[in-house]
């Protein structure tokens, strides 16, 4: 029985490692669960290294390939997760890996190199390059490669935590290319097929799971639409998790506008807790939704917007079965003060950030808060994505273990547009900056319920090479303002740009790596 454009059901035993995702600390010494609550972003799993075992929680990353760990010099920098001020503030025991400790460790600097990566937020991580035995949910890795950091370059201050990147083995940071955690699940007979899934649930949910070599079909509805994995604007290679996104609608009880049709490169990015869109689609959100400026921070809102039941919709390929959609609450993120207190506007009201801002690179991110609305099956063997939406916060469950068909794959299912690059940004956009809490208790915001109106603004996306495609102009179709009494404010796209806060790296993890 064909499945997933390439893959099948595994017809012997079941050979998947099952592991869960959480946002709440468990014991540090279980593997059953992982939970890393740092600002509400972190999608975590529990693993041990070494022998005797050190346990830890790492991020898994769609966006990146290697398999990152804490030095003790890492605990230096006050955003790391082992620093013990910091991980006290996010109510852990701090955690890195000490290599002394472990009778297995072996040191791979003098064939890969020094171990160095970059990230999207900024921070460069350097160190050395190990392997040692990994334990997942029960199972063991032996001699999985990793980075462990020595030294940490963290001028944007992002929080900085353990990371499992799970992305292609192409875009690993080391010199010498080595087995993936991936790679090594498959030889080592944990799984039979280079591929997993992700569900990560809602993001108010205690936890989410994700399965290597399977899926659970109880964790989505309807059926997974098969979606190719395009070249990235780069390096003209399949290297990234980048699929062809081509629709972006929004729904209100006032009715439904057309925000974007085109063909853009978007990157699937767990490690990523914001959406980085084109400028011109980032522009219009901004101004639809009556985001006001701040001179030193995000443009804000009432936290009311979240509470609308307004979504969007995301569609893929130009394929009507390839569709995602996301409650808007999904981006409204409260505004907290040092003391976890929630910053107010004028009138007492909670304000909120939204987490929507123009991509700085040549494509687009789609991360955890567009993530967590869908299931997303990631096979690497065939370079497709299968995606569906979620079905959030169910208990059942039914696991189905994936092996290869007989050469059937990406020939199966191709791209049906050309993506093109997204223009630069550079002079255009704020910095990355990270925004955890605000320091002025009380902040001026419009006091309208904004709703999204385009007007005759155009969103495009990708530039004008010869024979590709690039997006049309918005046909926005919403009610009048009036029904929220919405009143666009005069300002132009600069201090738009100023006061939206790029959240990709809210954790120092992972929108893409840039070495």
């Amino acid at each position: 029985m064909s499945l997933l454009c390439g893959l099948t059901f595994a017809q012997s035993a079941a050979k998947v490692v099952h592991m869960n995702i959480a946002r709440q600390q468990a014991d540090a010494n279980t593997l059953s669960l992982a939970a890393v609550n740092v600002h509400h972003s972190a999608y975590a799993v529990n693993i041990s290294v070494g022998n005797p075992p050190q346990y830890m929680s790492v991020q898994i990353d769609t966006g990146s390939s290697d398999l990152v760990l804490l030095g003790n010099s890492s605990c230096l920098d006050p955003n790391a997760l082992c620093n013990p001020t910091f991980a006290a503030s996010a109510g852990i025991t701090p955690q890195f890996f000490d290599p002394t400790k472990s009778n297995t460790t072996q040191d791979l600097t003098p064939i890969l190199g020094n171990f160095s990566i970059s990230y999207g937020g900024g921070n460069t991580d350097s160190g050395t390059w190990l392997a040692d035995t990994v334990g997942l949910n029960g199972m063991t890795l032996v001699n999985q490669t990793f980075g462990l950091t020595q030294s940490i370059n963290n001028p944007n201050k992002a929080n900085i935590i353990p990371i499992m990147g799970v992305g292609f083995p192409a875009n690993e940071a080391g010199q010498t290319p080595y087995p993936s955690v991936i790679q090594q699940m498959k030889s080592q007979g944990l799984i039979e097929v280079e591929a997993y899934s992700v569900w990560l649930n809602d993001p108010n949910a205690q936890a989410g799971s994700i399965l290597f070599g399977g899926i659970d079909t109880a964790k989505y509805s309807g059926s997974l639409a098969a979606v190719p994995m395009v070249n990235d604007p780069d390096t003209g290679k399949i290297d990234r998790f980048l699929v062809p996104w081509t629709s972006l609608n929004y729904t209100s009880a006032d009715g439904n506008s057309t925000l974007y049709s085109g063909a853009t490169a978007a990157l699937l990015d767990s490690g990523s807790t914001a959406v980085a869109l084109p400028v011109e689609i980032a522009l219009q959100l901004a101004n639809g939704l009556g985001l006001s400026p701040q001179a030193d921070g995000p443009a804000l809102v009432n936290c009311e917007l979240g509470t609308y039941g307004d979504s969007f919709t995301f569609g893929f390929n130009n394929d009507p079965n390839a569709v995602i959609t996301v409650p808007l609450s999904n981006f409204i993120q409260p505004v907290l003060l040092a003391d976890g207190s929630t910053q107010v506007d004028q009138a007492g009201n909670p304000v909120c950030m939204v987490r929507v801002s123009p991509s700085q690179f040549s494509f687009a991110i789609l991360g955890d808060i567009f993530m967590s609305a869908g299931y997303f099956v990631f096979d690497l063997d065939n370079t497709i994505v299968s995606m569906a939406q979620a079905n959030l916060n169910t208990t059942e469950s039914s696991i189905i273990a994936l092996a290869s068909s007989s050469g059937v794959g990406a020939t199966t299912v191709s791209a049906s547009v050309m993506v093109t690059a997204l223009p630069s940004t550079t002079g255009t956009s704020a910095p990355l900056e990270i925004i955890a809490t605000a320091t002025a208790k009380t902040v001026s915001i419009q006091s309208v319920s904004p709703t999204l109106k385009l007007g005759s603004a155009t969103a495009k996306a990708g530039g004008t090479a010869t024979g590709s495609a690039t997006g049309g102009s918005a046909s926005a179709t919403t009610s009048s303002a009036a029904n929220r009494g919405l009143q666009p404010f005069a300002q132009g796209a600069t201090f738009i740009f100023a006061g939206l806060v790029t959240l990709m790296v809210l954790l120092g993890g992972s929108c893409m790596l840039l070495a």
